[in-house]
Parts: C-alpha cells; structure tokens; sequence
C-alpha cells in the first residue's frame, strides 16, 4: 500500500505544467474553478496519479458507474481532498482514502449518519471522534466503490475503533485512522492498513 500526501502550496509552476501537458482534461477543468484553492486540488490529484502512474495517459482513466476513478489493469488507488491537503492511496485490492479538516461544525447530521452505538461513543470527544467516524465511513464507502448511494447509519464502523475488521458488501475490511496536521485521514482496505 502506497499513501501519498500533498500540501497544495507545494505545487509548483512545473508541476501545473506537467499535469497540463499530460493530463489536459484534468488541468482544463481545474481552469474552470472560481475558487484557487479547488483549482490546486483539481492539479493536485494530477499530480499524484503521474507520481503513481508514470505513463498515465488521460484516456487510461475511467470511472466506475459511481464515479470512481480507476486505471484498468493497474494498480486499484483513490483519492480525497480537504482544505490544503490532496491524498492518495493505491494497492493491489480496492482501497479508499478519506481526509477532512478537524473543525467545529454543525453536528446535528451525526443522527443522520451515525449509529446509535456511534453517537454514543462520538459524545465522549465529538470534535475528533466526529471526523474520526465521518472519515471512516467515507473511506469504506469509497473502498467499495458505491459511493454515498446506501444510507451511511446503516453501517456501523465501531470495530475500527477496536482495531479490528467489518464485514461490508460481502467483503472484509479493515481500516486505519490518523490525525496529521489538523485534518483526520482514514483509509480503508482489505487487509491490515499500513502507512
């Protein structure tokens, strides 16, 4: 398992231009952002897919029914995004990756979203644990390719906090969280995570 993670004002001139020359699409639209910060994001995941997959080519890149990104016959990978910070994570198995930066929101969608057990244990520390589960379940989520098409309170993901694995779609899956400079990032595999 690969995870690579970009600070966004680390990105260069050159590597806006690389990700022009080689992703054309991708770099057009992050043109189309009104928003600096989306449009270094957008280049972002350019610039990370080229460090993954040096020969990527643009027409190499499709989309499940979902919307995930994937390479065929390539090494399965997926990407977020929040605030400063682009990700990236590949493996030879589905894997996801979420980040989100820790902050104080409207919690009040954790019962749409979280598990009676989840909450309860969330109220202990709600502005990490909130990001802690949020970042989990999308993370696994993302690791199964469905997206954000089944209700999230219909998982539960407490035996992360455990360190141990769910079953999920059939498939077991684990997963490991980490704060790194203010932002929460989970990824979610089918095997132990490490990074």
């Amino acid at each position: 398992m690969e995870l690579h993670i970009l600070n966004i004002d680390s990105i260069t001139q050159e590597m806006q231009h690389v990700v022009a020359e080689r992703l054309p699409l991708r770099y057009a639209r992050s043109q189309r952002f009104k928003s600096g910060q989306d449009s270094l994001r957008c280049i972002g995941v350019g610039v990370l897919l080229l460090k993954i997959f040096p020969d990527l080519r643009e027409s190499d890149l499709k989309t499940n029914d979902n919307g995930k990104l994937f390479v065929e016959n390539g090494l399965e990978f997926n990407v977020s995004h929040s605030g400063s910070y682009v990700v990236l994570v590949a493996d030879n198995q589905p894997v996801g990756v979420d980040i989100e930066k820790i902050r104080e929101r409207h919690f009040q969608v954790a019962s749409k979203v979280f598990t009676a057990e989840e909450i309860t244990w969330m109220n202990d520390d709600v502005l990490h644990r909130f990001f802690t589960l949020w970042t989990q379940k999308e993370s696994l989520v993302k690791a199964v390719g469905c997206g954000i098409t089944v209700p999230l309170d219909s998982i539960s993901v407490m035996p992360f906090q455990e360190e141990k694995p769910i079953v999920y779609n059939g498939s077991q899956w684990f997963c490991k969280s980490v704060e790194y400079e203010g932002y929460m990032l989970s990824v979610c595999a089918m095997h132990p995570v490490h990074y």
